[in-house]
């Protein structure tokens, strides 16, 4: 066998067996009730193709988040936001690079399947060129502000 086919198969055979595991399930939508369930739609057979387009902007969607982060940090100087500033953009566009190409791995799975199984993150999905901070830079992410479906959550005490 070839040595390209063969790192080919070791990469393909290791990115299965890293894909997190999850029982299938739809996008989540509101019933007449006012219930949130999860449904499949027709729309789902897009997701991974969206996946897939948006992929070649991550970086750069990480690279200005990571900018954004380094400017807007008040308690760094000028000085810092120069040497730390520009390490956090290269950090942030190679964690970028890396989120791509993940969200082309998912893309190929959720348009093979047809968007069932929903493996591409929501993330992949947003169609825009906003910055994009990543939680390897900005510790965790910040706590929902809806629900599953869309819906506004009532603040918390």
């Amino acid at each position: 066998m070839h040595p390209r086919l063969r790192f080919v198969r070791s990469l393909a055979i290791a990115a299965v067996l890293c894909a997190p595991a999850a029982i299938a399930h739809g996008a989540w939508t509101v019933t007449a009730d006012g219930t949130c369930v999860q449904k499949w739609e027709p729309s789902d057979m897009l997701r991974g193709v969206r996946g897939i387009v948006n992929a070649p902007f991550a970086p750069v969607r990480a690279m200005a988040g990571g900018a954004e982060y380094a400017w807007h940090k008040p308690d760094w100087g000028p000085w810092y936001k120069a040497v730390l500033g520009s390490a956090v953009t290269g950090v942030s566009g190679a964690v970028g690079a890396v989120e791509g190409l993940w969200w082309v791995g998912t893309g190929v799975a959720d348009t093979l399947t047809g968007g069932y199984f929903e493996l591409t993150p929501q993330a992949a999905l947003d169609r825009s060129v906003r910055p994009q901070l990543s939680t390897a830079v900005s510790g965790s992410s910040p706590a929902p502000t809806e629900d599953r479906c869309g819906r506004a959550l009532a603040p918390t005490k």
